[in-house]
């Protein structure tokens, strides 16, 4: 066999040929001074010198290592292609399981050329400390300060699905913040009877009626039912429970500063110490004040006036009085209005509302096991609780995803054989996470509201794209590393040609996500920009983290006998004795070609035999695949989507059952009502008995117009007047004129014992200029009939009459206010807004859904200039978006069998079946089409850079298409199984939009992988004539390049795998590119 050494010097006295016998013989000096060590003892010799691994003498390596590593330097100043030094890159067997680095068969007609300039220069100040030590300081830093700020970030985010920009949904949502309080937080005691244990008993007689006498106070009222003692008993320990945060207590100094003042007074309320220690003197009375402000709502603690109106409400009677419910009004505490999500936000004063949810939670589970045998079952439910429950359910299918990547590592240590790079991989995936969480903090802040979506979403992004990335950079620069090639030259080909595939990918799927800003809700909006910012952060780490790890630890990250376990590389490994035909390796830093006599061909793989058949058969396959997308293409046109909140809450959470009882027993009034804001023209006219009684008229004569346009339309919907609940309506009637039972006003003892007055406070703000009136619908809001009553109350509200008001007190016409008022009666009614959750989401869904089709031409659009501008031809993008528009249909389509069509139902998996509503969550496809098309995108480019690759060596379009099956169609593979495996976690998850986006990512993960790649893109590139898929570009040009002629390099050039040299600048290349067009034309 002959010597590297001896070839390189044979028939040459070059400078090159003299670095490189140089370097050789100094090597082969190294070696045989460490072999005859070995060779000279006994096994505690050989363990000896082993240990003396760490103290030769380095600069003799390194010495020798310049010699060697200069070559590729004065290679590229000659004529000399790359790797004439070394020989011809030499095909090799596949690499054995457990054995060290085998040499890999590669493709004998693809000449490697140089990197290009600019990757050998980048690559050269990487080695150099400073430019490599700034990069790991500067992801260390972002790293660790994006993960201090993931707990306050989560303080910041929006849990609500935000109305879209410019709504009425969004005009109102701005005018309740603006008048109002932040909205009530009801805490709610659901009473049912125990069917097991009390068949058919009442809890009270729902059916109680008022009875007239003869003797004062001439009527009287019963309404005692089977198990009313026991409800009583448990209303009264639910008041035990809430009277302690109703007590008078001094508040801590800096609450009217708003900080937390857990150091200032014990327990909030207990004995205040000054800073010397000295206690402080008891406060005065005047000082003190309650600590919380609760309003407890119990149907036992009323007067019996009282208890005849609130008796229909708390006990419907449509269930028989064995249904009822316990409210607290939870207002504020130490001065600051309670919100949903302060209980998540941890804000120091909802402390007491945490506490109140945990004693009331601890009673109930005493009861349980107290009373297993109790006639009355007891459940809690507040919105606090359910945020609780759609946060657990995504940090849940987080936390799955985490699970899942430990089988995504195991797939990607097969594949790179080298268990010590998946510590890059790793680091990767931290720091992509990091860094995007650090610059989502300050865009929560001042830029956009965040849904409390976003990190999960961006965090299955970068997790997606850093595993994809580092799979094709790595697998590339292990090849490289097979062929003999230093870990310089290794680096500089992997970054020159999967660099390629980084960037277009990364540029492209970020450019999807934008594109996506343009939906009109910050609900998706938010998630589009955490996924377009962990795309690029993935491809900056990408291209500077792993290069800059790999050169500062060669020998550790390339040491791979024994996939890795071994202790190669690190101060306490051993040198590995030289297998036959090869030359024994120091360490990383200095390797020498392996040289292999008479290769062995490689084996055809199973990708490439598909990709033949589907080229042999490229009619009948495209027909079929025509096919098999007509019942998906049918199935996706009887889409529909549902509006609920029940899709974002876990299924096996005790929260969301009470929630759905809740709305089943007392209707969505109570957990997503619809509320008429009506904002009076002054404090005045609200407090007048004229305006409540035209607003009463108004709203009275709204029912009649509402009832009319529903049967326009096609419903059989009546609304009454009863559908209306206010201070000025009740029960159909005007409460200026009286509330009326029978022939008996109770109107005076309803001003009598302050319920007026309490539940005026409930419905208007402060300055008592705007109030609620609560609008009952007799159906489900988020069913086709709920919606299309919402639409017609909004449409049927009196237009505003615009009138002139006077600025300071006189008229101006060039600076006149117009403010739009209502009138009824010829009564200033004033501004009206119909506001609510379930309106909110209606107008989301159908702004979002029509805004769509805009996304959809924009991402092709963007594939189009992208793909075109990379590759330089014109059928690859318009063939790229057809077959992202057949995968698309595919996926949704199969969507909606499962979820709405229930076609997987039977299996009785839960994940797999439709959740309420019978139809998909609107949310669901918007967010899965961009991730789709991105990883689309990925694979697609990946296969497509090797097939210009081969093309452009002198192969026929249908052999490089074979060719690069062949050797990227098991990556893709693998790519796709690993991606499988991050989003099928998802699918375990017990929240259903979670479970739908789980399935829409593993479909179309799988068809682009094992489907797209493999049959339809060799079957659609075999349908056209073989150079026109690469049309304007020209074989014969492109081979010029081959042979030697290269122009100054372009951006283009940051590579075409493997190893081709596109060194093109963007000039010359469109000039040939358009001179053959001319040419044609």
């Amino acid at each position: 066999m002959q010597t590297a050494e001896s070839r390189v010097g044979e028939g040459s006295d070059s400078p090159t040929a003299r670095a490189c016998k140089t370097g050789m013989q100094k090597l082969r000096g190294l070696f045989i001074k460490g072999s005859k060590g070995r060779l000279r003892g006994d096994g505690n010799d050989e363990e000896a010198m082993a240990g003396k691994r760490g103290t030769l003498e380095y600069n003799e390596e390194e010495e020798a290592m310049e010699e060697i590593s200069d070559l590729p330097e004065i290679n590229r100043s000659g004529s000399k292609p790359f790797g004439s030094g070394w020989g011809p890159a030499s095909p090799a067997t596949p690499r054995g399981l457990l054995g060290g680095a085998q040499p890999v068969a590669r493709d004998a007609s693809l000449e490697h050329h140089a990197p290009p300039e600019w990757v050998v220069t980048y690559v050269r100040l990487l080695r150099g400390r400073p430019l490599r030590w700034f990069f790991l300081l500067l992801w260390l830093s972002l790293t660790l300060s994006g993960a201090s700020i993931y707990f306050p970030l989560t303080r910041i985010l929006k849990i609500s699905v935000e109305p879209p920009y410019g709504s009425e949904s969004e005009a109102a949502k701005i005018t309740y913040a603006e008048n109002f309080p932040p909205e009530p937080v009801t805490l709610v005691a659901l009473l049912s009877t125990n069917q097991r244990n009390a068949p058919n008993q009442t809890l009270i007689n729902a059916d109680a009626e008022m009875q007239l006498e003869l003797l004062p106070p001439f009527f009287s009222y019963n309404p005692e039912g089977d198990l009313t003692a026991e409800t009583e008993s448990i209303s009264l320990d639910l008041k035990k429970r809430v009277q302690p945060y109703l007590e008078l207590v001094e508040w801590p100094a800096d609450v009217a500063s708003g900080q937390q003042a857990g150091e200032a007074s014990a327990e909030r309320g207990g004995t205040s110490v000054r800073a010397s220690g000295v206690p402080a003197p008891p406060p005065s009375p005047a000082q003190l004040k309650p600590k919380c402000e609760f309003n407890f709502y119990s149907f036992f603690d009323m007067p019996f006036e009282v208890q005849m109106v609130a008796h229909s409400f708390l006990f419907p009677s449509n269930f028989g009085g064995q249904e009822g419910m316990i409210a607290v009004h939870l207002v504020s505490c130490y001065g600051h209005a309670i919100y949903k999500e302060c209980v998540y936000k941890h804000e120091w004063f909802c402390e007491p509302v945490a506490e109140l949810l945990e004693s009331w939670a601890g009673y109930r589970e005493w009861r349980m096991e107290e009373f297993p045998e109790s006639p009355v079952d007891l459940t809690f439910v507040s919105y606090p609780v359910v945020y609780e429950d759609i946060i657990m359910g995504i940090e849940w299918g987080m936390a799955l995803s985490t699970v899942a990547t430990i089988l995504a590592f195991i797939v990607l240590a097969i594949m790179l054989r080298n268990i010590r790079q998946l510590g890059l991989v790793a680091c990767n995936i931290l720091t992509g996470i990091g860094t995007t969480l650090l610059i989502m903090y300050p865009v929560s802040y001042y830029v956009m509201d965040v849904n409390v979506c976003a990190p999960a979403m961006l965090v299955a992004v970068a997790l997606a794209m850093s595993i994809d990335y580092s799979l094709f950079l790595l697998t590339r620069f292990n090849e490289e590393r097979l062929d003999g090639r230093s870990i310089t030259q290794s680096l500089e080909i992997a970054l020159a040609t999967q660099g390629h595939t980084i960037v277009v990918s990364g540029a492209t799927l970020a450019l999807c996500f934008t594109s996506m800003l343009v939906l009109p809700t910050s609900t998706i909006t938010s998630m589009a920009a955490g996924a377009a910012t962990a795309v690029l952060q993935s491809v900056l780490v990408s291209l500077s983290l792993t290069p800059a790890l790999l050169l500062t630890m060669p020998r550790f990250f390339t040491a791979d006998r024994m996939l890795g376990l071994t202790l190669d590389g690190t101060p306490f490994g051993t040198y590995r004795r030289a297998s036959s035909g090869t030359v024994a390796q120091f360490g990383a830093t200095i390797d020498r070609p392996t040289i292999i006599e008479n290769p062995q061909p490689k084996k055809e793989s199973i990708w490439a035999h598909l990709g033949r058949c589907s080229q042999r058969g490229a009619p009948v396959m495209f027909l079929f695949l025509a096919l098999v997308m007509v019942p998906f293409a049918m199935a996706l046109t009887r889409f529909s989507y549902v509006e609920d909140l029940t899709p974002l809450m876990q299924t096996t959470h005790p929260a969301t059952k009470a929630f759905i009882s809740i709305s089943n027993i007392y209707g969505q009034d109570l957990t997503t009502p619809v509320q008429l804001l009506i904002m009076a023209p002054s404090q005045k006219a609200m407090a007048s008995r004229e305006w409540s009684l035209a607003t009463c008229h108004m709203l009275q004569d709204l029912a009649t117009k509402v009832t009319d346009r529903m049967h326009e339309e096609g419903h059989d919907y009546t609304m009454t007047t009863a559908d209306f609940n206010g201070l000025m309506i009740f029960r159909g009637g005007c409460l200026a004129d009286g509330l009326k039972f029978g022939v008996i006003d109770v109107m005076p003892a309803v001003h009598m014992y302050g319920m007026y007055d309490m539940v005026a406070d409930l419905l208007s703000n402060r300055n008592q200029t705007a109030t609620q009136v609560y609008v009952h619908c007799q159906v489900d809001l988020f069913s086709e009939v709920g919606e299309a009553w919402m639409r017609a109350v909004r449409a049927s509200l009196p237009r505003p009459e615009v009138i002139r008001q006077p600025l300071g007190g006189h008229q101006d016409a060039d600076s006149a206010n117009y403010v739009p008022y209502g009138r009824w009666d010829d009564v200033e009614i004033g501004a009206l807004h119909l506001y609510g959750m379930p309106l909110e989401q209606m107008d989301g869904a159908q702004y979002t859904l029509r805004r769509m089709p805009y996304v959809g031409l924009a991402i092709a659009a963007i594939v189009c200039i992208i793909l075109g501008g990379s590759f330089g031809t014109a059928l690859i993008p318009v063939r790229a978006v057809i077959c992202i528009a057949w995968m698309l249909v595919v996926t949704f389509g199969a969507s909606v069998m499962v979820y709405q069509l229930g076609y997987l139902e039977g299996l009785g998996i839960q994940a797999l079946s439709p959740s309420s509503g019978q139809a998909l969550f609107w949310i669901s496809p918007s967010v899965a089409v961009a991730v789709l098309v991105g990883l689309g995108l990925d694979y697609d480019i990946f296969l497509m850079d090797s097939v210009m690759e081969h093309w452009q060596s002198g192969k026929d379009g249908k052999s490089a298409v074979v060719t690069s099956l062949d050797q990227a169609g098991t990556i893709i593979s693998a790519a796709g199984i690993i991606m499988f495996l991050a989003f099928g976690a998802l699918l375990a998850s017990t929240t259903p939009v979670l479970n739908q986006i789980g399935f829409m990512l593993c479909v179309g993960v799988l068809l682009d992988c094992f489907v797209t790649t493999k049959v339809t893109i060799p079957c659609l590139m075999a349908l056209v004539p073989d150079d026109a898929n690469f049309w304007p570009l020209k074989q014969s040009a492109t081979r010029e390049l081959a042979i030697g002629r290269e122009p100054s390099f372009g951006l283009e050039g940051i590579g075409q795998p493997p190893g081709f040299r596109r060194s093109l600048s963007w000039k010359w290349k469109y000039g040939v590119a358009l001179e053959h067009l001319g040419h044609t034309i």
